[in-house]
């Protein structure tokens, strides 16, 4: 804008004034609600990392993770019913291997059904799974419906994410997943598990480091831990007692490291 000259006659130089407007941007986290877990057995959702960066452990994390459905399989007894959703996340693929299968029907992993490869794109596999898991609790009537647990296990941290990447967004399902008395469990391996946890809504009462290192430990360790949660949930016990009263104890968390 050009201002008009306040000396007629005189050859003044216009003054021009610039005007800058500054845009602030917005972004806008939705507001999730999930449908309440119950007390007819209890839903296990696995969130396994199946980047390149486990190819390392492959054999280790097979057997340790067939020990852990033989464990839970053992559990029945005492725990009640279970069902296992396992999800495995390789950029940029998210694959699921069997979905609300009772827990005697669940088959051990091999070097083909685990084979590690790609980026780690965790919040969109934390965020399809937190999806799937309501869409099986939305088609049961409430007294139908199960438990919830959601195991998440990584030993890297987010690159590779494009549909729930946006901050804050997984932070809020998950808060709004524990408001319906769900409940989960973070482990980390290379990363500091608190750190990365807290921003997507990781307490430090049910995060955990572990070490690919001791994945026989680290496998053992959570089959106590989640079978102590799934007797938590069967009487009735909610999430905020369940992470306060059954989460890894001190000489769990000693053989994961």
């Amino acid at each position: 804008m050009i201002l008009p000259n306040p000396f007629p006659g005189v050859a003044v130089k216009p003054t021009v004034v610039t005007t800058t407007t500054t845009t602030t941007i917005t972004t806008t986290i939705p507001s999730y609600k999930f449908k309440r877990a119950g007390t007819a057995g209890v839903l296990i959702g696995v969130v396994l990392d199946e980047s390149g960066s486990m190819s390392g452990a492959q054999e280790a994390t097979i057997a340790g993770f067939n020990e852990y459905v033989a464990g839970q399989k053992a559990a029945v007894t005492t725990a009640g019913a279970a069902f296992l959703t396992l999800n495995k996340f390789d950029a940029p693929s998210i694959k699921t291997v069997f979905a609300d299968r009772p827990i005697a029907e669940v088959p051990l992993l091999d070097k083909i059904s685990y084979r590690p490869n790609g980026g780690t794109n965790l919040l969109d596999a934390i965020g399809y799974t937190i999806n799937q898991v309501n869409d099986a609790l939305a088609k049961l009537n409430r007294d139908q419906r199960p438990g919830v647990i959601i195991v998440i296990t990584t030993d890297g941290e987010e690159n590779a994410s494009t549909k729930f990447n946006a901050p804050g967004v997984i932070k809020a399902m998950v808060a709004a997943a524990e408001k319906a008395d769900w409940s989960f469990i973070f482990m980390g391996a290379n990363i500091d598990s608190f750190s990365v946890g807290s921003t997507f809504g990781m307490s430090a009462l049910n995060t955990v480091n572990y070490s690919t290192s001791k994945m026989a430990g680290t496998y053992a360790s959570l089959n106590s831990t989640t079978t102590r949660m799934r007797s938590a949930k069967m009487a009735g016990t909610s999430t905020a007692d369940i992470y306060e009263t059954s989460m890894f104890t001190s000489v769990e968390k000693d053989q994961m490291k």
